[in-house]
């Protein structure tokens, strides 16, 4: 479960917590949980409550998500209360994912696919991040591939010269494989 740290050092720019909130996140997107190695467009800072709605907090660790640019552009301003106190009215709004709270509203099938359990996370689902017409269950398996070759990376010292190439040769397909089905909007 995503939690935030408390002894997080202010920073002036809230692009400075980058690595912060890259640790905090487990090197995931705090809304869709695509792993920042198969996101081509990159992961940034989102402001949870928009500065639109409450400039305060731009620097405020507590007010950032590690988001895909992805969900970081569907979200932009969005925030239906319009109360910088109110991140949901019960049905439409957001849920903070570094909270216990997120997982009561949306979490992710069997097969990867996010899926929704309120109305508060069928907005999130199909307003806000437009999940439904995302490829999130082909995200996370890649994700999930890409985590068991790290595991494989480290014992490569252990391996015969076949099993090295072999190694590689599939780390190849996985790169080529990453940067086609990604290569569009994801």
């Amino acid at each position: 479960m995503v939690r935030r740290r408390e002894n997080v050092p202010f920073q002036s720019d809230y692009k400075k917590y980058q690595s912060d909130l890259q640790l905090d996140f487990f090197h995931r997107c705090g809304y869709c949980g695509k792993h920042e190695m198969v996101s081509n467009k990159g992961m940034e800072p989102d402001h949870f409550v928009p500065l639109r709605i409450d400039p305060s907090r731009k620097s405020d660790y507590t007010n950032l998500v590690y988001s895909c640019h992805t969900c970081n552009h569907k979200k932009l301003g969005k925030w239906p209360t319009e109360d910088k106190n109110t991140p949901n009215d019960g049905q439409t709004g957001f849920v903070d994912p570094a909270t216990e709270e997120f997982d009561k509203h949306l979490g992710r099938a069997e097969s990867g696919k996010l899926e929704y359990y309120t109305a508060v996370g069928r907005y999130m689902y199909e307003k806000a991040f437009m999940f439904d017409i995302r490829p999130t269950a082909i995200i996370w398996r890649a994700s999930m591939l890409y985590q068991l070759l790290s595991v494989l990376k480290d014992s490569t010292k252990q391996m015969n010269t076949d099993q090295s190439e072999k190694y590689i040769e599939i780390v190849n397909e996985f790169d080529d494989l990453r940067r086609y089905l990604f290569s569009g909007n994801e």
